[in-house]
């Protein structure tokens, strides 16, 4: 199924590795692998065939399944996304071996700044929530934001998103000390790094990058989804919402155990 089928063939012959299965051969998948070994030997081409290979498992379970296509160009595309994620994350782990601290509860602020929570979330069969809160160095809530998007995304994009439209509210309201939290880690070693791959993500990382050299003093932390509870919630709620919700020194009832819960981290 991997290599035989139509479909198969086309994939590897039109990939980046411009694969001709019949040069190769074995009575099992096994073996027939092992005969391109002996052509190929380089860790990033086997990066790319393995990735290929599982797009064509997941293309023929959808169609089985799911009675649903995936084109060629299409399983192709995800898998060279996803080789290139694999290394910028390594390229990131290799520039920066000092992970960020895994803080599992919300932490106010120092003096003087807001600190802003950001999160999406993804509706089925389409649509996603932004959620963002504003809180200062007491907790208290200074602003909070819902908006809702009628499109598809990427998980990574989507969170990105969301931490450009709560950046936009902050300045909107002219806050200018400011620390942005989010519990994606991709996008906050992104931030830190200053890292803007030629990629939709990359393309809102350094918008964003972009918009907060408006704000005298910006900072970025991590924290687990645990401490991230107000953001996501407001996310989720964007689905009773069907335009912009802002609130000034407010926040939806919905989220306020979780507020509470915040201030009382112990409890």
């Amino acid at each position: 199924m991997l290599v035989k089928c139509g479909d198969a063939k086309l994939i590897w012959y039109i990939s980046p590795l411009r694969l001709d299965i019949l040069k190769f051969g074995g009575e099992t998948f096994r073996e027939w692998c092992n005969s391109v070994i002996e052509t190929y030997k380089d860790v990033a081409w086997w990066n790319i065939f393995w990735s290929i290979a599982w797009g064509v498992w997941l293309k023929c379970n959808r169609w089985c399944f799911e009675g649903k296509r995936w084109k060629s160009n299409e399983v192709i595309r995800r898998a060279v996304s996803m080789v290139g994620e694999f290394e910028t994350v390594q390229e990131i782990s290799n520039t920066n071996p000092s992970s960020p601290t895994l803080d599992s509860s919300w932490k106010p602020p120092m003096e003087g700044v807001i600190k802003v929570n950001s999160d999406a979330a993804v509706f089925a069969p389409s649509g996603v929530g932004l959620g963002g809160v504003m809180r200062d160095s007491v907790g208290d809530v200074v602003a909070s934001t819902c908006l809702k998007l009628e499109r598809k995304f990427e998980v990574d994009v989507v969170e990105a998103l969301a931490m450009r439209h709560a950046l936009n509210i902050v300045i909107d309201f002219r806050f200018r000390n400011v620390c942005l939290e989010t519990d994606c880690l991709k996008l906050h070693n992104h931030l830190v790094k200053s890292i803007t791959p030629s990629t939709a993500f990359g393309a809102i990382v350094k918008d964003f990058l972009q918009l907060s050299t408006v704000c005298h003093l910006v900072s970025f932390s991590f924290v687990r989804r645990s401490g991230n509870r107000v953001a996501h919630n407001l996310a989720k709620l964007c689905l009773s919402f069907n335009e912009l919700r802002v609130f000034m020194e407010d926040f939806p009832s919905d989220v306020i155990e979780f507020v509470v819960a915040d201030l009382s981290p112990d409890v």
